[in-house]
């Protein structure tokens, strides 16, 4: 399936040979449906690859407004085990027709499960791997993969919202008006760079133009021996000249150690801990304030964190874009890392 969606995608312009080349390599690092990493890598909407996705698999999509007014008595019928095994969502019951959302709606064996188990007809949903897990954490309590980004009130991205049903007046969420400065860096701009990086200087730059204008202030921290240490930071837009010579104990950070030990992202406030707040200081804030940490991990291992810190309520509307930039960050980084063992080979 994956093949036949990247042809389908660059078929239409969607995607360009290069890109569909990284979503490849990152499939096969992070694991995935190549949709998801599409999504996470920002070359594709999530609107617009369920639409793609239905017209390749010849099946309607699920719409966001059907997963958020699922009937209560429907969902106390359906199974739990159902759920579990197959990720699949019970959207309406008409008579015996019911209808699902399920990632592969060509996947007949949980088809005819399920039609078995229920005694129902299955009338098959094609949904985004994103919007379905989200939904079924929400719906079921059936626990997200971390790379959904798993924080307090689930992920902060436009579908997202649409399915916790929340509306505009939630000052957390604003579908990105604000976020709009004269310096911005798209996803898609910071990712060509990104792909062009011939060192890992070039992938932290890349990663800090996109945070100066998202984020008052952004960092990015290179872990090693247990020592957090300094790379590049910028305030306002400003490169912070002081921040390379940062450096601090891992233990002695507690919420920069519980990203490292969880390899989960923190949004929340970094106290006056001693350092938790020399790092909002060396980024050019005080303590305390709003941060939102992203590990960047490599071979298993996490070896740095991309650090945001605003004090205009953006960082919970940006969680989602920034979980997108650590994974093209960590496919640079293994990109980089292959390269090398090749020359030295």
């Amino acid at each position: 399936m994956s093949a036949r969606l990247g042809e389908m995608l660059l078929k239409v312009g969607t995607l360009t040979e290069d890109q569909l080349e990284q979503v490849l390599n990152a499939q096969s690092i992070y694991g995935g449906r190549l949709g998801t990493n599409l999504v996470e890598m920002g070359f594709v909407e999530e609107e617009e690859l369920a639409h793609v996705l239905s017209e390749q698999l010849g099946v309607p999509c699920a719409h966001p407004s059907e997963l958020g007014s699922i009937p209560e008595s429907l969902l106390k019928m359906f199974p739990l085990e159902l759920v579990q095994r197959y990720r699949v969502l019970p959207l309406a019951l008409d008579g015996k027709r019911l209808t699902v959302a399920m990632t592969n709606p060509s996947d007949f064996k949980a088809l005819e499960d399920i039609a078995f188990v229920t005694g129902m007809v299955i009338i098959p949903r094609v949904c985004s791997e994103l919007r379905l897990s989200i939904a079924l954490e929400r719906i079921f309590g059936v626990k997200r993969p971390m790379r959904y980004i798993p924080v307090e009130g689930g992920a902060r991205s436009c579908f997202a919202a649409t399915l916790a049903q929340r509306g505009s007046a939630d000052p957390a969420w604003d579908g990105g008006a604000s976020r709009h400065s004269s310096e911005r860096v798209s996803l898609e701009d910071m990712s060509e760079r990104l792909a062009k990086a011939l060192g890992e200087s070039e992938v932290v730059q890349a990663i800090l133009s996109y945070l100066a204008g998202e984020f008052d202030r952004g960092a990015f921290l290179r872990l090693k021996g247990g020592c957090a240490h300094g790379v590049q930071a910028v305030d306002a837009g400003a490169p912070v000249k002081g921040f390379p010579f940062f450096a601090a104990a891992v233990a002695e950070m507690r919420q920069v150690k519980r990203v490292v030990e969880e390899r989960r992202l923190f949004l929340g406030e970094l106290g006056q801990d001693q350092g938790d707040g020399l790092l909002l200081g060396a980024m050019g804030g005080t303590a305390p304030g709003a941060a939102l940490l992203v590990p960047v991990a490599l071979g298993g291992h996490v070896v740095g964190v991309i650090c945001a810190s605003d004090q205009r309520g953006r960082l919970g509307g940006g969680v989602f874009e920034l979980q997108r930039v650590a994974v093209m960050a960590e496919l640079s980084f293994e990109m980089l890392s292959l390269r090398k063992r090749i020359m030295i080979g």
